[in-house]
C-alpha cells in the first residue's frame, strides 16, 4: 500500500508556497532543519499532547511501521517506498541504514509541518512560541493532494525510479475535485478529521461512505451498494485495494456469486501500467447486481450477503506471507433477502 509523499518546496519569506499537486515521492522532503526538536512528533507531544495522542493512532503514525507496507517493502525495497512512507530525508537516511526512531515515527508532524527549518500553518495563534510561516492553504484538498495523487512510476534497469506516468496511479484528489464536497472550506477534513485522519482502515469511515440494499425481486436476487457518503471513489488510493460482493447459500458454496469492484492494470508503453477496468464506485454513484436464485442452488435457504473491503491482492495470504494485521474487512453482512420495495 501505499501514503505517497511528495518533496514540498521548503519555506521562505513570510508566507508558505503552495505544495505541488503530484511527484509521489522521487525524492525525500527536506525539512531545512535537523534539529529534533522540529523534526519528531515526541518533541511536539509536550506541547501539543491531544494532537499527538490522536495522531499515534492513525494510519499515518504508521505508515512506515504497518505490516501491509512492510511486507511489500520487503519484496520491492525500493528508495521510492521510503520517500513516502517515511518521507523526511533524515528518516530516509535511518530507513536506508536499518531503521532508528525517526524513521519509525513515519508521516509524523514534520512531514507537514516543517519547511525551512520553520513551522508552517494556516494560522498563528496568539502566544505560539514558535516562528512560523502562514499559508492559507495549507491543509487544504490541494495539499492533501501532493501525497495522494500521482502516476505509475518508471522505473530503470537498476530498479530505480526515475520519472512518473501519466496514468494515474492514485487520483483521490482528481475525484475529490468532480464530487460533492469539492467546495467544502474544509476540503478533504470535512470527512478525515485533522490529525486523525482516519480512512479506509477505518470501519466507520467505511459504513458510514456506502450502503447496501439486498432484496428478492421474483425469481433474482438485487443487490445495489452505493457510494453516499465519500467524496472520491470507493475504494481509492493503492491499487491493490479492492471490494469482494458475494451471494451464496450455505449448502451451495461452490455457486459463489462475486463481484469486484476495484481497478486492474496492464503494463503501459514507455514505461508503468495504465488503468484497463475501473468499477470503483463514484461519489453518489450506486452499482447493482441482479443475480438470479437459482444459480445460488437449487435449496430453498436464505441467502448470504457479504460485502468485504480487501487491502490487498491476496485477500487470505499463506502463513509466510501473512503481514500480522488484517488484510480485509467485512463492511456488511447479511442472511436472508427480504421482498423488494416497489
Amino acid at each position: 500500500m501505499r501514503l505517497a509523499l511528495v518533496v514540498l518546496v521548503a519555506a521562505c519569506g513570510a508566507r508558505a508556497p503552495e505544495p505541488p499537486r503530484s511527484g509521489g515521492g522521487l525524492r525525500p522532503i527536506d525539512p531545512g532543519t535537523r534539529d529534533p526538536a522540529l523534526l519528531s512528533a515526541g518533541a511536539c507531544k509536550a506541547c501539543h499532547a491531544r494532537e499527538h495522542a490522536t495522531w499515534s493512532t492513525s494510519r499515518h503514525a504508521a505508515a512506515w511501521t504497518n505490516g501491509l507496507f512492510q511486507r511489500e517493502y520487503r519484496d520491492t525495497p525500493r528508495d521510492w517506498c521510503i520517500h513516502c512512507h517515511a518521507p523526511l530525508e533524515p528518516q530516509t537516511l535511518q530507513a536506508k541504514q536499518g531503521g532508528g526512531a525517526l524513521a519509525d515515527e513515519g508521516v509524523g508532524c514534520a512531514a507537514c509541518h516543517v519547511r525551512g527549518g520553520r513551522i508552517v500553518a494556516r494560522e498563528r495563534k496568539p502566544g505560539s512560541p514558535h516562528d512560523a510561516v502562514v499559508s492559507p492553504g495549507f491543509g487544504g484538498a490541494d495539499f492533501c493532494g501532493a501525497c495522494h495523487e500521482f502516476g505509475f512510476p518508471v522505473i530503470d534497469r537498476s530498479g530505480v525510479v526515475v520519472a512518473l506516468t501519466e496514468h494515474p496511479m492514485q487520483a483521490t484528489l482528481s475525484q475529490f475535485k468532480r464530487g460533492p464536497y469539492a467546495g467544502s472550506e474544509d476540503g478533504c477534513h470535512t470527512c478525515h478529521l485533522v490529525h486523525a485522519h482516519p480512512g479506509a482502515h477505518d470501519p466507520g469511515m467505511l459504513r458510514g461512505a456506502l450502503k447496501l440494499t439486498a432484496c428478492r425481486d421474483e425469481d433474482a436476487a438485487v443487490i445495489a451498494l452505493a457510494n453516499v457518503g465519500a467524496g472520491h471513489a470507493v475504494p481509492t488510493g493503492d491499487v491493490h485495494r479492492h471490494i469482494n460482493v458475494r451471494a451464496w447459500r450455505s449448502s451451495a458454496p461452490e455457486r459463489l456469486f462475486e463481484a469486484y469492484v476495484g481497478r486492474r492494470f496492464a503494463l503501459a508503453e514507455g514505461g508503468g501500467k495504465r488503468t484497463t477496468w475501473d468499477s470503483t464506485i463514484a461519489p453518489e454513484q450506486t452499482r447493482t447486481w441482479r443475480v438470479p436464485l437459482a444459480s445460488l442452488g437449487e435449496a430453498d435457504e436464505p441467502v448470504n450477503v457479504e460485502v468485504r473491503y480487501v487491502y490487498t491482492a491476496d485477500e487470505n495470504p499463506p502463513r509466510a506471507r501473512h503481514p500480522g494485521e488484517p488484510t480485509s474487512f467485512v463492511i456488511f453482512e447479511s442472511r436472508g433477502l427480504a421482498p423488494c420495495s416497489p
